[in-house]
């Protein structure tokens, strides 16, 4: 399926009423994109089943507060939340990302989207949504939906997936127990299929999938 993640600049370009962004968490979690909502005062309201996943000793919520154990990247974060209860004053909705280190993985991305509310009360809930990206986490892409939109045969739609997740030509030669040769053949099918010319353009293409 595509990667319903990526369409996170729509929530930017459109308008959400209030009572529909309370739902958007639920959506991300039925689409599994790591989201959290939060209020003008940075307490977490809700947070998709993904990004739970990514809690652990070093980014994990407590008592509704969003912790992180790294000192710079608490202090940006921190700024991220100032940016929200601002953006929630003044009523202009902006994006903006902020990385959260780990000690022994790569960062994980925080966005917060912010948009104004039809509803201007003052007692209504404004807030923003956090999307979560751990750059730590390998694309995994539908060996299915491969051969249905490409029409790879399921050997060259196991390559391909096997390329996305990082794997150079020899390992991939090696794990499906195929020679270089019959590797490379099945590579360059691949590329006739999918309309690219090299491994960067197929990987960069397929990875818009999931």
């Amino acid at each position: 399926m595509l990667d319903l993640c990526a369409g996170r600049a729509a929530f930017r370009q459109s308008s959400v009423d209030r009572e529909d962004y309370s739902s958007i968490v639920s959506v991300l979690d039925v689409i599994k994109c790591p989201a959290i909502r939060i209020d003008r005062n940075g307490s977490v309201l809700a947070v998709s089943a993904k990004a739970s996943k990514l809690f652990d000793g070093e980014l994990f919520v407590r008592g509704q507060h969003l912790y992180v154990t790294h000192y710079q990247s608490r202090i940006k974060l921190e700024e991220l939340l100032n940016r929200v209860r601002l953006a929630s004053d003044s009523q202009e909705g902006f994006a903006s990302q902020v990385v959260i280190h780990r000690s022994d993985r790569r960062p994980i991305v925080i966005e917060a989207i912010w948009q104004d509310w039809a509803c201007k009360s003052s007692l209504c809930d404004t807030g923003a949504l956090l999307l979560l990206t751990d750059l730590s986490e390998m694309p995994v892409i539908s060996q299915i939906s491969l051969m249905e939109i490409f029409g790879l045969t399921r050997v060259q739609a196991h390559l391909a997936r096997l390329l996305v997740m990082g794997k150079s030509l020899k390992e991939i030669a090696r794990e499906m127990n195929i020679s270089a040769g019959t590797a490379r053949n099945h590579l360059k099918a691949i590329f006739v299929r999918t309309a690219t010319k090299r491994q960067g353009e197929l990987i960069s293409l397929l990875s818009r999938l999931r």
